[in-house]
């Protein structure tokens, strides 16, 4: 579920900031289009940054304090897991809609050219990652 999330959300930051790569349009939207697709990336980037400052931080903090607590119960690593559950469904329920509607305002051939940029983007990305040794390792 958390891959899933992650990635709604990079789809929609691509959809965002991706389109207008180095200062052109690369998807030709309209101004209206152009609102839109602003409007749908603040809300998503808006929450996502939100459960990154309150949600992660409090989940980090439970969990170290329960591993370097003298007795470990499972049940406790159970609830962080079900609550970080619960608030991958909730930032779904964000991301989602607002990915709908760009895809909605979209036409066809837009959507074929946000592709090929996404699939540009992510080759570039995979060609910056490395192993544990760093890039191209």
């Amino acid at each position: 579920m958390m891959k899933i999330v992650a990635a709604l959300g990079a789809v929609a930051v691509l959809v965002g900031a991706g389109a207008w790569a180095h200062g052109r349009d690369a998807i030709q939207a309209t101004p209206q289009q152009r609102a839109q697709i602003e409007q749908s990336r603040d809300t998503i980037l808006n929450a996502l940054q939100a459960r990154r400052q309150n949600g992660q931080q409090q989940t980090h903090q439970k969990l170290m304090q329960l591993l370097t607590a003298d007795k470990l119960n499972p049940d406790d690593l159970y609830a962080i897991a079900d609550q970080h559950a619960q608030a991958m469904q909730d930032m779904a329920k964000v991301i989602v809609p607002e990915i709908v509607k760009v895809h909605d305002i979209l036409t066809p051939a837009q959507r074929q050219m946000l592709a090929q940029k996404a699939q540009e983007m992510r080759q570039h990305h995979q060609q910056h990652q490395g192993g544990f040794g760093g890039p191209g390792e």
